[in-house]
This record gives structure tokens, sequence and C-alpha cells, in this order.
């Protein structure tokens, strides 16, 4: 038994109840780093950035997607130290707001903020590429056709207009704690240039969040497997799902929780068998999570999946703005 399992056995006992000899062994005797599991770190600070969009962040690493020249205004909980690229911005003294103008050529900034007591976060700014209208694609990249007007009048259905380039090494850019850039990249053929791909930081926001809460549930796990992140309408098409997926927006994930690492859900319910019912046990998660009215959720769709040929359980997550279910076993 790991040690913080027994010392947490031990708390929990009366102070009057003498430590069996088998507990005072367990507890002395010496860890191996295969026994050690460390407890799960949401990489959360004590300070919170709200960018123009109302998002508010408040985690140690965090992805922003801009446009080129655009004027970025962030606003923090608490007075912060900005610097950019380890240079002090303004005077350096600790504020609550910062106006950061993106510049006109599309790459990665990294600007922290520092709280008064010493934390940090850090944001990952990255400037995208505008695909020209009526373009099918960028820089031979095929994206596709999106949809002419926006599914029922949304604004988050409208066909983006800028998209994230990823070269060599953007990939591994942290979107957050416990996601990267290249998790969700579109599994279309891309040939010898660079993919593109959009991703919605509410979906990141939620994801980071659902991962939190199955790790209180027991699932112990650093992060999800992504199935299937950001789509292309032309890869969309060709997998015959409907024209308005999420998937096409970068606001959805098709994930699943695989610690052993064999391609496949965990036993999440502990019947000793991987099946649907594992992808029950996580749908059940996220459904409670909006249910109970979690102070940052993002309403959206939420859909459970068996195995098949092609693949294993998983659940489809995405930040649509209204409750959607599928799938239900």
């Amino acid at each position: 038994m790991p040690l913080f399992m027994v010392l947490a056995a031990s708390a929990a006992a009366s102070v009057n109840d003498a430590p069996s000899a088998d507990t005072v062994a367990a507890a002395t005797a010496p860890i191996t780093i295969e026994e050690y599991v460390a407890p799960f770190d949401p990489g959360r600070t004590g300070f919170t950035i709200t960018t123009p969009d109302g998002i508010e962040v408040g985690f140690e690493e965090f992805a922003l997607f801009v446009r080129p020249g655009q004027q970025l205004d962030l606003t923090a909980s608490t007075p912060v130290r900005w610097s950019h690229e380890e240079t002090a911005l303004g005077d350096g003294e600790a504020r609550l707001s910062l106006d950061w103008s993106a510049p006109d050529d599309p790459g990665h900034h990294h600007l922290v903020a520092t709280s008064e007591s010493g934390e940090t976060m850090h944001l990952h700014l990255v400037v995208m590429r505008r695909r020209e209208a009526g373009d099918d694609a960028i820089n031979g990249y095929r994206i596709g056709e999106y949809p002419a007007e926006p599914y029922r009048g949304q604004d988050n259905y409208r066909a983006p207009e800028y998209f994230v380039e990823v070269g060599e090494g953007v990939e591994d850019i942290p979107l957050s704690p416990h996601f990267r850039l290249g998790q969700f990249l579109c599994k279309q053929e891309s040939g010898e240039g660079p993919e593109y791909l959009v991703v919605s930081e509410r979906l990141v926001v939620k994801l980071e969040n659902i991962l939190e809460a199955a790790n209180e549930n027991g699932w112990r796990t650093d992060g999800f497997t992504v199935m299937s992140g950001y789509r292309t309408p032309a890869y969309n098409a060709g997998l015959g799902n409907g024209r308005h997926s999420r998937h096409i927006y970068g606001g959805a994930a098709d994930i699943f929780i695989d610690t052993d690492g064999n391609g496949v859900m965990d036993d999440l319910n502990g019947d000793g068998r991987l099946d649907r019912q594992d992808a029950a046990a996580l749908y059940d998660l996220v459904d409670g999570m909006a249910a109970s009215g979690h102070e940052d959720w993002r309403h959206g769709g939420l859909g459970e999946y068996g195995p098949n040929a092609y693949h294993g359980a998983f659940v489809h997550v995405d930040e649509r703005g209204w409750r959607a279910r599928w799938g239900r076993s």
C-alpha cells in the first residue's frame, strides 16, 4: 500500500486505537518508485486572469489564441507583475490590467503574470494565420468548406477566419497544465508543410475541470487521451459526420482515460471488463458536473460511445453553449 494511503487510513482511525504490526511495517518500509503515486496536481493558481471573451483563467499555464494586430486586454483578480519574454512590461509594478498588442506575424509569445505572493501564471499567446475567404487550403493544407450560415445563428458556429499554424515544435505548446496543442491536431494527411487547426479555450477549461473531477472520483490520471480533437471540414465529411459538428470549430474532444497505455479506456467501473460501461461511468461524471451548476462550467454536448473494431469506448465532450445528450446505453 502506498505511504499516503497508509497515513490517510491511520488518520481516520481513533487516537485510542494502537496501530497494528502490519500498519507499522507498511508505514516504515522503503517505498519504491513503482509503488508511489503522487497526488493529482490540478495546476491552479490563487488568482485568475479574465480575457476579453470573458474566460476566467486560473491555471499555472494557459494558451490564448489571438489575431494578428489584435489588442488583448487582460484583467487579473489581484495585482500582478507582467513580463513578456523575461522582460518586465511597463514600470514593473504590480497592476490589475494589461493591454498587449499582438504582432502581425504568426507565432508563439510567452507572457508571465506574477502575483505579490510569488505565484506565476504562464500565458502562451499564439498569433494565428488568416485564411483568405474562399480558399480551400492554407499553404497547401486542405481545410475544406464550412457551412455558409452559422448553426442556430450562434456566433461560435461561424466559419473561423484564423487558424493556428503548427510547424515543427509548435505542437508541444501547453494549452493548460495537462493538455498540449498537438493532442488536438486533425488526423488527416498533412504533407510536408505545417498543419493548421483551431482550439476553443472554453473547451480546454472544461476538460481541465473534468480531469480534476475524475481524479477526485478516484480515477488517478494526469490526462485524457484525445482520440479526436479538431477536424477540418474536409476530414469530417470523409468520416460521414454532421456538417455542423463542434469538432470543425475546435470546440469538441472525444476522450478516454488510458493509464496503462493499451490504447483503450481503462476499467473505470471496476467490473473486470473493458466495455461501454466504462464510457458510461465517465459520461455520468460529466453529466453530474453539468447538473451541479459548476461555477465555471460551459454547457454543451455529451455523447457515450462503445467499442468497435476501430476504437475502444469513449465520450464526446463539447462547449456549444447548451445542453445536448446522445448515445446513452
